[in-house]
């Protein structure tokens, strides 16, 4: 049986962000090890799936369908960074998503929708991110506080519309590959 890694999530037109980003990978560029997200791949993810049978991605599509595809006329924020876990052992650091009522709106649908379809539900709190670097090993503590201070709450600007999408994530050595499904 064919497996897909899947998630839910809102694919972020990367235009909007180069200058910002380019910036971003210049001023931590020797401070954070790791991966750099490819622009083509900035997202929001509403619920990560994992591996699914081929063969429940129709019924996925079913249940979400009066979300997915759907263009949303509302304006989303994209002001400062974060880190994940927490900023004395980050592993991801993210352009922060101010909160917008529509996006808690669609992860409670998604998490209810696919409920049903067996998914567990996530037990942490939803946290709309745009993951740009994931860290690989340690960091110059200082250093990075320093930049990450600079941009605590840089305004990276904003979103004015979106869709949903069932994406489909193919990890490759040379990265992820990600596409609407």
């Amino acid at each position: 049986m064919e497996k897909k890694r899947l998630f839910v999530g809102i694919f972020i037109d990367s235009k909007s962000l180069n200058k910002d980003y380019t910036k971003l990978k210049r001023d931590f560029g020797g401070i954070l090890p790791g991966k750099w997200v490819k622009p083509e791949n900035f997202h929001i993810t509403l619920k990560f799936l994992g591996y699914v049978e081929s063969s429940k991605i129709d019924d996925i599509k079913t249940s979400l369908r009066k979300i997915l595809n759907t263009n949303y006329k509302e304006t989303i924020t994209l002001n400062g960074l974060g880190v994940f876990p927490n900023i004395d052992n980050p592993k991801v650091l993210y352009i922060d998503v101010k909160k917008v009522n529509i996006l808690y709106d669609l992860n409670s649908v998604v998490e209810e929708k696919l409920s049903f379809l067996g998914f567990e539900k996530e037990k942490k709190p939803f946290k709309p991110h745009i993951t740009i670097k994931r860290i690989k090993s340690k960091i110059d503590k200082e250093k990075f506080l320093t930049k990450f201070a600079k941009y605590k709450n840089y305004p990276f600007g904003n979103i004015k519309s979106f869709e949903v999408s069932l994406i489909e994530s193919i990890t490759l050595p040379s990265g992820a590959i990600y596409r609407k499904i």
